[in-house]
């Protein structure tokens, strides 16, 4: 209801405006019985034309008044988006990590459909709350002195039409939900399949993944068919109740003409005003199905709003200056949901411009340490320190200025280049300043070599540049950013071993900068000032390369291996 009362004043502007065109519809409608009872009989033909003259004029100003209720309704539509649809992709932006590991894009995609139907109910309920009340009881009140019986006649289908309704109800919220669930899997297939396109192409397995889609596809269809026949009977059913109302109408009116209780204009005119009456009364008991899609759709778009945000709790906002020191881990473990440990008491310290290279097997557990200090996950158990402040009491935004992460799965933005170098760079970044990270990166030369060079655009994840170019782009946002930690988790596993070496050591010459290598080759690991050797979630050792060497112990074996 916040939405609604939100936007008050348009909502009134909007019923104002639909209530004169409604007057204008009923003096329309009163023409037909003063023309056949009145001017035709007495040849009143003087005042036909008057009349007539000033029906035309009423009717420019009815259609100024549609287009203006029209537009209007637009309008509320939009705002009702913005609150609606905008929320909750704000909402999408603040959810923690875990959540998107454990959903389906497409399942959070599909929540946009759902919240059209959530707006549409809205619109729907507005109109009909505020409009077709009162419009029922303006042309009820009308009817009942044109007609006292044929306006009971017309009473009698108001307990058909809510009958016809109820019984249709729970079917109608079952087959809802059944479509929409449908729809957001059959949505996941496809984003997943266009995702990983180049394996499917490569396994050769373009078949047998059109088949899962196509029997998807198929399943969505008959669910949306079971709505449709549902929803038809029902509609076949309320016109056959209008139309049969009308039938009766018309029978008993003819009576009554007959019978010198009523006169052929009054009959006509109530037949015309009696559409006015049963218009507005159906939209407001076909507000039923739509308010039931609406639950359905609010349900399912809760599901996500009940994830809270991971700011929700945001503590101190310090400065990358205030944290600038060194990170302290004291006993972390971390699992994830109730599986066993991923990191076990892991203890270190990571002095500020230090050189460090995590190493270990795949599963040891070096990228959940690594993601740890970008609070993409919380430790289980154990404390989490930068410069003497505890992680829980720096908020994510903080902490985040201050470390950068980068994946080993580089992710570029449709865009330029220089905008996908700029995102999440300090303040005031200059050319100098992206052909200097550029040049670190090694990707300046190939940048220039473009037809466009930094103002070059890009598609979704560049698909004119190579895993490595994308890597080095990835790296130089990051030495753009304000950071004063880099963590690189494999981020340069795409490169060739001369150009890796490069960078590397330009990295490594960084004087102003900790950073982190998480790594399997272990010819990054030895340029490292420390490392730490990671075996299921422990620090099994930790050293130089050359200390790591003497012991020849797990480090030993993993060089040699």
């Amino acid at each position: 209801m916040d939405f609604i009362f939100k936007n008050i004043k348009l909502i009134i502007n909007i019923v104002i405006v639909a209530m004169l065109t409604t007057i204008i519809s009923i003096l329309g409608s009163y023409f037909f019985q003063v023309l056949i009872d009145n001017y035709i009989p007495n040849g009143m033909e003087q005042m036909l034309d008057i009349v007539v003259m000033g029906l035309i004029v009423a009717y420019v100003f009815n259609s100024i008044f549609v287009y203006s209720r029209d537009f209007l309704l637009a309008i509320l539509g939009q705002k009702l988006s913005t609150d609606i649809i905008l929320e909750y992709i704000k909402h999408i932006f603040e959810l923690p990590l875990e959540f998107f590991s454990t959903r389906k894009t497409g399942e959070i995609v599909s929540r946009f459909t759902d919240a059209s139907k959530i707006i549409d109910a809205l619109a729907s309920m507005v109109v009909s709350i505020g409009l077709d009340a009162s419009i029922v009881i303006i042309i009820g009140v009308t009817l009942f002195f044109q007609s006292i019986r044929l306006f009971v006649i017309t009473l009698t289908a108001l307990p058909i039409y809510i009958i016809v309704i109820m019984t249709f109800a729970k079917k109608f919220e079952k087959l809802n939900k059944h479509q929409m669930e449908s729809n957001a899997i059959l949505s996941s297939s496809v984003i997943e399949d266009i995702q990983g396109i180049e394996t499917i192409k490569a396994c050769n397995s373009e078949t047998v993944r059109f088949n899962i889609v196509s029997e998807q596809f198929f399943d969505y269809l008959n669910k949306s068919l079971s709505y449709i026949k549902i929803d038809s009977l029902q509609q076949a059913l309320k016109i056959f109740i209008q139309q049969s109302l009308n039938v009766i109408i018309l029978w008993i009116g003819a009576k009554l003409v007959i019978q010198n209780q009523l006169s052929v204009g009054q009959l006509l005119t109530f037949v015309a005003l009696v559409s006015y009456f049963i218009d507005p009364l159906q939209n407001i008991i076909n507000l039923q199905p739509k308010l039931q899609s609406a639950k359905v759709a609010y349900t399912r778009m809760n599901e996500v709003y009940l994830v809270k945000s991971e700011f929700r709790d945001e503590n101190f906002n310090y400065t990358t200056q205030k944290l600038l020191g060194d990170i302290t881990l004291s006993g972390i473990n971390y699992q994830y949901g109730y599986g066993k440990n991923v990191l076990n008491n892991v203890s270190t310290t990571i002095k500020v411009g230090e050189k460090l290279a995590i190493v270990g097997m795949s599963g040891s557990g070096k990228s959940t340490l690594v993601k740890m200090l970008v609070k993409f996950f919380d430790p289980t158990s154990g404390e989490l320190e930068f410069n003497g402040y505890p992680s829980n009491s720096i908020s994510k935004s903080s902490l985040r200025s201050y470390i950068n992460y980068v994946p080993q799965i580089p992710y570029i933005f449709s865009g330029t280049i220089e905008e996908n170098l700029k995102l999440g760079g300090r303040e005031g970044v200059t050319l100098k300043d992206i052909n200097r990270a550029c040049e670190v990166a090694m990707i300046k030369n190939d940048i220039e070599n473009m037809p466009l060079g930094i103002n070059t655009k890009l598609d979704e994840n560049a698909s004119i540049l190579s895993e490595g170019q994308k890597q080095r782009i990835t790296i130089a946002r990051a030495l753009l950013s304000p950071a004063k930690v880099l963590i690189f988790d494999e981020s340069t596993s795409s490169l060739d071993t001369i150009t890796e070496k490069k960078i590397i050591e330009q990295l490594i010459g960084m004087k102003d900068k900790t950073i982190i290598f998480v790594v399997h080759r272990l010819s990054i690991a030895k340029k490292a000032a420390r490392i730490l050797v990671l075996d299921s979630g422990e620090i099994v050792e930790e050293g130089s390369h050359s200390e790591l060497l003497a012991k020849k112990g797990y480090y030993y074996k993993l060089l040699k291996a």
